[in-house]
């Protein structure tokens, strides 16, 4: 009899929960005045007109967004790919304008109200509701794991690849980590098996459930409460995301049950740690991260540390076997998504671990595998 009234108990706070996340949400969709929206946009990245994500190609000649990057770095580039200018939608037919924001025209139109699929670089195609494909659209990356495997083809596993360099998913792929295997983002290896769509909570399951559509941040409760509050008590602000945790394992083996973010971090640098190992050992040629373009340059005298004078383009990274090659995509790819802890933790740590494994063929890695998620 307890059995049933704890069950039924719990029906009721699920019940609760659900109907509190749908009121939060439903409040936020009712109209709210255009001087309020403005004054929201005005002060989020998508109007940000001195960023490098809309200023990259000022000092060109000429000073223009090229086609392979202009869907997402000119709102010109955008509405051309939604063919809302009359070419021929998903494709850029041309360079877009410098210093052209994400403004109205370009989410409220035509084609983008009609949007309901998204193409990512694996070559998958998903259907998703118009608010949410408008992001998603251009939160998937540049390349996915599959580029890999076509720069690859032909070498065996410790090759040096002829002219190799660094492939990265670019930055900002919210969408991409979201979907897991069903956007095929990261390097999945064969033979195993890795998570789908990051379903959530009822409410907060897509991207204009979480992120106000204008700001872009996290949405609040009628009450001004941060969102996450609503299921995470430990939560009050946005410094608090990174204490949640979900299964209660020591990804990292450390120790310690750490919140999502952490976990990763550790995880992330065992793979790291072993990176340099191998790039030494089995390729002869030291390497170093640093958040700068191209990422990875060679460490000239092996100390672990990319310096100043090591940071240069010229310097840049260059012999990549399809083993460093596949588990550098993956490290990657759990930097450049940087809430991908929420977006999809376990994704993003089996892509982490499988690299890891990877590695661990040809050299010691200290690493707890069968912790993978």
């Amino acid at each position: 009899m307890k059995k049933y009234a704890f069950l039924i108990f719990l029906l009721i706070i699920v019940f609760l929960l659900t109907g509190w996340i749908y009121s939060i949400n439903a409040h936020k969709s009712q109209s709210e005045p255009v001087q309020q929206i403005s004054t929201k946009w005005w002060g989020s990245a998508h109007a940000d007109i001195a960023a490098e994500a809309f200023t990259h190609w000022n000092e060109d000649e000429p000073a223009e967004v090229p086609q392979y990057c202009a869907k997402c770095h000119s709102g010109q580039g955008f509405i051309d790919y939604l063919g809302q200018d009359g070419s021929e939608a998903f494709s850029v037919d041309e360079p877009a304008a410098i210093e052209s924001v994400i403004s109205c025209e370009v989410c409220h139109n035509e084609q983008a109200e009609q949007l309901s699929t998204v193409n990512y670089p694996s070559g998958a195609s998903v259907a998703l509701e118009p608010n949410d494909a408008l992001c998603a659209t251009c939160h998937s990356g540049l390349d996915a794991g599959t580029a890999v495997v076509d720069a690859t083809l032909g070498f065996t596993d410790d090759e040096i690849i002829p002219d190799g360099s660094f492939i990265t998913p670019h930055y900002a792929f919210a969408s991409a980590t979201w979907l897991g295997s069903e956007g095929n983002a990261g390097y999945e290896y064969t033979q195993k098996e890795y998570v789908g769509r990051f379903e959530h909570a009822v409410g907060v399951q897509t991207c204009t459930q979480c992120h106000d559509a204008h700001s872009l941040h996290i949405n609040t409760t009628q009450e001004g409460a941060d969102l996450c509050s609503t299921c995470h008590s430990n939560v009050t602000s946005y410094s608090d995301y990174r204490n949640i945790t979900f299964s209660g394992i020591d990804y990292d083996n450390d120790g310690v049950v750490e919140g999502m973010y952490h976990e990763i971090e550790g995880v992330r640098s065992i793979l790291y740690q072993a990176m340099q190992r191998y790039a030494s050992e089995v390729l002869g040629e030291s390497i170093g991260w640093l958040d700068q373009y191209p990422y990875l340059f060679k460490d000239s005298n092996s100390d672990g540390v990319i310096s100043e004078e090591e940071a240069a383009f010229s310097n840049a990274y260059s012999s990549f076997s399809p083993r460093l090659m596949r588990t550098a995509f993956n490290f990657q790819f759990s930097l450049k998504d940087p809430a991908g802890y929420v977006h999809n933790g376990k994704y993003v740590l089996q892509l982490l671990f499988d690299s890891i494994e990877d590695l661990s063929d040809v050299v010691a890695v200290d690493c707890d595998l069968s912790l993978r998620p």
